[in-house]
């Protein structure tokens, strides 16, 4: 099946042969070469489908497109261009999906990218909760923390903030279980001039911390903060949102564990740290994460 990207189309599906939409008629090829076949989880200002790249023999990957025009919107449009320059910079790292292309089309714009066949942390969570399964255990917290946070150094050695760390962006590769950072869209450079000024207050509420969502400023403890409100989250299975306590200015995430959740000390003392309030009281890295961790 072929799907038609104009934003607007009432039946999006076409044939997989077909060189142009059958309901708008809307040219389906992409540059020429990219074919949108399923619509993905929609993102805000953006939309995400899955696509086969005619070029490299069918070669799976991700179209995302911009939904407004450049001009109509240019705090979207910067946020969007910002994430192709952030990807592009990264380079290539094995937990990170790949930039394939950033372009402008009919005034609209796209970015193509790897496509990461697996599964979000947030799906995983709901249908372990769906199917009458328990939420995570310490043992499955720790290989999380373990598998993502060299990923976080590498970005922060990058000088790169991702600053939207939740369950629903971080998706468990098929193929070797391995988790993948997705979704560089509010990706934020941190050289010390940009550290000096506020800038966009941005961020999912539960997860980005207080200096995020309130001042706009963000930090590598802000990246740890975000990914030890992840955590509590899935041992839990409530929203992090939901497991502070502002009338005493603490968390409370121990008292709704599960019956059958035991979290060691250890564990509890590395997650509260990484949830600090203040950033000074945080990890300030994530080799002093994985000091404690292992």
């Amino acid at each position: 099946m072929s799907y038609c990207l104009n934003p607007v189309c009432s039946k999006p599906q076409s044939p997989d042969d077909a060189n142009f939409c059958l309901t708008c008629g809307t040219k389906l090829l992409l540059k020429d070469r990219y074919r949108a076949i399923q619509a993905l989880s929609p993102g805000g200002s953006s939309r995400t489908f899955k696509a086969l790249d005619q070029d490299r023999l069918n070669h799976p990957c991700v179209i995302k497109l911009l939904m407004l025009s450049p001009d109509q919107d240019r705090k979207a449009t910067d946020l969007f261009n910002q994430e192709a320059v952030r990807l592009y910079e990264l380079g290539k790292h094995d937990q990170i999906p790949e930039l394939y292309a950033h372009f402008e089309q009919n005034a609209r714009l796209y970015l193509v990218q790897e496509f990461i066949d697996g599964q979000s942390l947030l799906d995983e969570l709901e249908e372990r909760t769906a199917q009458g399964g328990s939420f995570y255990k310490e043992n499955n917290i720790r290989e999380i923390l373990v598998d993502l946070l060299p990923v976080l150094k590498f970005i922060h050695d990058k000088d790169v903030i991702h600053r939207d760390i939740k369950p629903a962006n971080i998706i468990r590769r098929k193929s070797d279980g391995k988790l993948v950072l997705i979704d560089f869209g509010v990706a934020k450079q941190a050289t010390a001039a940009v550290l000096a000024k506020r800038g966009t207050m941005i961020g999912t509420l539960g997860y980005a911390p207080a200096e995020q969502i309130q001042f706009g400023e963000a930090y590598c403890a802000s990246d740890l903060y975000a990914l030890g409100a992840t955590c509590i989250h899935l041992l839990t299975g409530i929203s992090p949102f939901n497991l502070f306590n502002s009338l005493e200015g603490c968390w409370i995430w121990q008292d709704h564990l599960p019956k059958e959740t035991i979290v060691s000390p250890e564990l509890a003392a590395v997650l509260n740290k990484l949830l600090k309030v203040l950033v000074k009281d945080r990890y300030q890295s994530v080799d002093d994460v994985l000091k404690d961790l292992i």
